[in-house]
Parts: C-alpha cells; structure tokens; sequence
C-alpha cells in the first residue's frame, strides 16, 4: 500500500525532480569511483564518520543515508504518519525505494558514493560490493565502533530533541539499536573472513583510526580492534557529560504527557546502564557523598519510569557487573 498521497508515479517523480540531482548534481563519471560502505549502530557517530570521509575525498564523492531521504516524503512533518504503523511502513518502503535508485545511479554513472547504515544483511552489503567491484570501482567498509551506552543515549536524546522542536520523529528501538550493535560486529567479521572489499578502516567514537588495512592479508584482527572501541570504558569527563545528558533527557521526558513506551523503554535501560557502567567510572570513592547522591537521583527517576512498564522489566541488581560492550553522538536536548 502506498503512503497516503504519494502514488508509485509521485514516488518516480520525487526521485527524478528532487534527490537525484541533489545527490548527484551534472558531472563527469569519476575514473577511479570509489563505494564506501560507513556501518555502526544508530546513534554510534556514522554521519560524522561519513563527513570526514567526504573531507578527505573532496566534493566528488555522495554521502547518502536512508535517514536523510525521509525528508522528501511530503507526508513526513505529519505527527499521524510516526503514530501509524501502516502510513511509517510505507514510507519505509518510498525510503528504501529512493535509497536503492541512488544505489543504482551510482553504479551506473560511476559516482563514488558512501553509504550509511548499520548493514544487518551481510550478504546483501557483500553483494552490492561486489556489484560495484565489477564496474570498477574500489570499495571499502568503515566500522565506527562506539560503546553501547553513549550510543543508547545519543539515540534516546535525538528522539527528545526533534520533539521539543515540534517534529514528529520515529523511535529507534532499544532492539532496533541493540540489533545494529550486533550487526557491525558481524560484518567486520565478515569481511575479516572472506574480504570482499578493497579496505577494511575502524575507527573509535572519537573518529580516531583504530585500524586501516587495504590488504586482505592485513583485515586480521578488525574484529578484535573493533570489540575494543565498542567497550572502550570512559574516562571521568565523559562519565560526568554522559550522566549531566541523561538527567537532562529524563528531566524533558518527565514533561512530556504522551511518550511513547520505546522510548521509556530506552530510558530505562539507560539508567540501568548508569547504575551498572557510567557511575562506577567517575572514578569517585564508593558510597562517597558524591557516588551516593548520583546513584539516589538515578535510582528515584528508574523507579518512576518503571511505572510505566511494569512488568516487562524487571529489578535492576545495581551490584552487577554489565559484560555488553558499550557508543557517542552527544547533542541534545541540552545542548
């Protein structure tokens, strides 16, 4: 079923009269196209990642996310669509539409490209690789590898800030995220068995280039390097911003009459999470006046976003240690 309003004629329209010559404005095929594929969980720091890949290819080179495409569905601004399960699957659907044109123009004019996602179909990003591979293009993977925590939030605090702007955003799900998490991982692992692109790049959530290999021979340990930029622990600094984050996000949440249960859903786990990971790397004394306070105001807000889901999440044991490795975009609702 099409979007309310936008048939499959509109839909072709849209493509050819708005993104396609945004996306790729005239221009000569690029003798050397290069395809880049930028992977991470949502809310792990791709679109920087792609900005810096951009800087460094010049202006030649398309960055293209599903996300951003959403913007030309003239249905978009409506805060029905997000509340309607039939009317978002179908703008999914125009979306992945757009996305797959962009993919295939590409190819066909030889435009280097970069695209964003977090990939959870590894046979099918390994096919379009090897798609474009044969049209001659280079092709590379870039793995951004961001701790869960500060992926969670950076997720939870863009949803809260499209809001307060007055948007009608979609909800990433804690599994939806969770799911992107796990995704990465496989396609670094994927490509770290049967290498089937040209270059294999990780980088932290800093952006810093944990690993850069452009031999096949040289992809051996991605995985590893990558595990290890997912559950880099934090130091005291970002503890503390992360934390100021969180209270801030819970604080604007707090005033919201209607919130949708994923997102009290994040919340939750976020501060389970603080509890559990973030606190205990403040670097401050245990059950100090300080740790003590943090872990009170934390505990009083889980308990009064619990209310709201009881009883699908249970206790949370504040003893226990979390062995899921953990992610960073910050600019939220408090910045």
């Amino acid at each position: 079923m099409n979007s309310p309003g936008l048939d499959d004629e509109a839909r072709e329209r849209i493509l050819h009269r708005d993104i396609l010559p945004l996306y790729f404005a005239e221009a000569e095929p690029d003798p050397a196209p290069t395809l880049v594929l930028v992977t991470g969980q949502p809310g792990a720091g791709r679109s920087r990642a792609s900005s810096t890949l951009a800087r460094e290819e010049g202006s030649g080179i398309t960055v293209l996310a599903g996300e951003d495409l959403r913007a030309f569905h003239p249905a978009t601004p409506s805060s029905s669509l997000s509340a309607d399960p039939e009317s978002a699957a179908s703008l999914a659907q125009s979306v992945a539409g757009w996305v797959s044109a962009c993919i295939r123009h590409a190819r066909e004019n030889r435009r280097s490209v970069v695209l964003e996602g977090a990939f959870a179909n590894v046979a099918a990003a390994a096919g379009t690789a090897e798609r474009f591979a044969a049209e001659g293009f280079a092709t590379r993977v870039v793995a951004v590898g961001a701790r869960r925590a500060e992926s969670l939030l950076a997720v939870t605090s863009e949803y809260l800030r499209k809001m307060q702007a007055g948007r009608a955003p979609s909800v990433i799900s804690r599994d939806a995220h969770d799911e992107g998490f796990a995704a990465t991982r496989a396609l670094v692992a994927s490509v770290e068995d049967s290498a089937w692109v040209d270059r294999l790049t990780v980088v932290d959530r800093t952006g810093r280039v944990v690993l850069d290999a452009d031999n096949p021979a040289a992809f051996a340990g991605a995985g590893a390097a990558l595990a290890a930029a997912q559950s880099a622990r934090m130091g005291r600094f970002d503890a503390t911003q992360w934390l100021s984050e969180l209270h801030h996000v819970t604080d604007f949440a707090a005033t919201r009459r209607q919130l949708p249960a994923e997102v009290t859903e994040l919340l939750v786990d976020l501060h389970e999470t603080s509890l559990r990971e973030v606190i205990p790397e403040l670097h401050v004394p245990a059950g100090g006046p300080f740790a003590t306070a943090m872990e009170q105001k934390t505990v009083a807000a889980l308990v009064a976003l619990r209310k709201n889901l009881a009883p699908r999440v249970g206790p949370v044991d504040i003893a226990a240690p979390v062995v899921v490795p953990v992610g960073p975009e910050r600019g939220g609702v408090s910045r």
